[in-house]
């Protein structure tokens, strides 16, 4: 068998057993062939020959991608109770410890001028405080700050969507604006559609109110399968359909607005809520931000959720809600549960965001994942072996890695724990397990480091000592 062919025979194989999906780009002509130790023109001989077939197609400027036209396989959508245990709790701990290799748990670089630019203003305004002579303390009630939330609306204005500052509530991070969120629209028993893999955190969420999930399976590139999420519309009685259309958990796509508009008009007849969660959505790597959901919404019924935790620092705990036609709901919800989020903080956050000082860093930080996302890449061709392929993220610092079927993501996550490495196992993003046989790496930090470099070259062993295992 001539080299070509066995290139040619290998991707059909992925294309066939969905390890590469319908719309899923394939790697580059340079980095294959460095990846197989073949000549470039061998990589375009089988890129022809499945061009050929149908199975792949090329796009202007973009490279080769997995055709739509193969069919997905077969998925029965029902709805099932949320039961993930407490792993996940387990692999925050973990994040949390410094001695790690930190390729797992989904945290920002913290070494950016503008998160010790917003520490010094939190420092200056709470020695401020301390020599206040005030006799009472008072909370900083719902919906938070109006100098917070007037900035925020500028903020948004200019880069998403029209925003009044009336129309936010602050909430203590993102995860704390899903639960209101979905506590607002649904009660325990009633069913909630997810796009799948979805975020653990999410998932965790939804299992904490009692709530049941209907997965409905995302196609790389495009986002949630709509022809699925049609049929289950007609079929259960979904309550209301949580996602992360851009610069998604994990995989780190962008739906594209053609898919946006599709989405709003299946969902239309239903006045279905979508709750958007945008918390990676200002990190896209093109120069404007593509617009949320949020910004398709004429009648209020998308609740977009976001905060600072991925762009500057997860310990912040400020977010904010664009709630819609749910306003009142969400804003008594987060009175009656936390009553408030720390006034301090706020205050910070909106002097820090004045001068467009938000704004700049976010410039700075898609420049800097863009660069980081390029040299991941480049080591995971070098070191990952053949079988694995990995999304390539439109935005963030998060890759998918999808492994041979039979491997144990659960597994290499506790081997290259106990050798100092965080990684995230792919179990945790569905509630049915079958993404065990994929992982995810961060790599916000990922910057040519050499510790970093031999921990995820040794992450690459793992793996291929669980594919030899099979």
């Amino acid at each position: 068998m001539k080299r070509y062919e066995q290139v040619t025979e290998t991707l059909r194989a992925q294309i066939e057993s969905y390890q590469l999906r319908p719309g899923e780009p394939l790697p580059s002509l340079r980095s294959l062939s460095e990846q197989l130790a073949v000549s470039k023109n061998t990589v375009i001989h089988a890129y022809q020959q499945l061009e050929a077939e149908g199975l792949i197609e090329p796009r202007p400027r973009q490279g080769f991608f997995v055709s739509h036209g193969q069919p997905l396989p077969e998925v029965s959508a029902s709805p099932r109770p949320v039961q993930l245990g407490a792993l996940a709790l387990n692999i925050i701990r973990a994040a949390s410890c410094s001695d790690l290799h930190p390729l797992g748990s989904a945290d920002p670089d913290t070494r950016f001028p503008a998160r010790a630019q917003l520490y010094k203003t939190l420092a200056k305004n709470a020695r401020h405080r301390a020599h206040q002579q005030s006799k009472i303390s008072h909370y900083q009630p719902p919906p938070g700050s109006d100098l917070l939330r007037s900035r925020l609306a500028h903020h948004i204005s200019e880069s998403a969507f029209a925003c009044k500052p009336q129309e936010i509530i602050i909430s203590n991070g993102t995860q704390e604006g899903i639960s209101l969120s979905l506590r607002a629209i649904a009660s325990p028993g009633d069913i909630i559609a997810v796009e799948s893999p979805s975020f653990y955190g999410t998932l965790q969420c939804i299992e904490a109110l009692g709530l049941k999930v209907v997965e409905i399976p995302t196609i790389p590139g495009e986002g949630i399968n709509l022809c699925l999420l049609d049929k289950v519309l007609k079929e259960w009685p979904i309550k209301a359909l949580l996602l992360n259309p851009n610069v998604n958990n994990p995989l780190g796509f962008q739906m594209h607005v053609g898919q946006q508009e599709k989405l709003m008009a299946i969902t239309e007849p239903y006045q279905l809520p979508i709750i958007e969660d945008d918390v990676f959505g200002e990190l896209n790597y093109q120069s404007h931000r593509h617009p949320p959901l949020k910004a398709l919404d004429t009648n209020g019924r998308v609740v977009l959720c976001s905060s600072f935790s991925k762009s500057l620092d997860t310990d912040i705990r400020i977010g904010w809600v664009v709630p819609g036609k749910f306003y009142e709901e969400i804003n008594y919800l987060k009175y009656v549960t936390t009553l408030a989020s720390s006034g301090l903080t706020q205050d910070a956050s909106a002097e820090f965001m004045a001068e467009r000082r938000f704004a700049r860093h976010l410039r700075r930080l898609k420049r800097t994942y863009r660069q980081r996302w390029d040299l991941i890449a480049e080591d995971m061709c070098r070191h990952m072996p053949r079988e694995v392929s990995f999304s390539h993220p439109e935005g963030g610092y998060l890759s998918w890695l999808e492994l041979p079927a039979g491997c144990d993501g659960d597994r290499i996550y506790q081997q290259a724990l106990s050798e100092g490495i965080a990684i995230t196992p792919g179990s945790l993003f569905s509630t049915r397990g079958e993404y065990r046989h994929c992982i995810r790496l961060n790599f916000s930090v990922y910057d040519g480091n050499p510790d970093l470099r031999r921990a995820l070259i040794r992450v690459s062993e793992l793996i291929r000592q669980d594919i030899g295992r099979l």
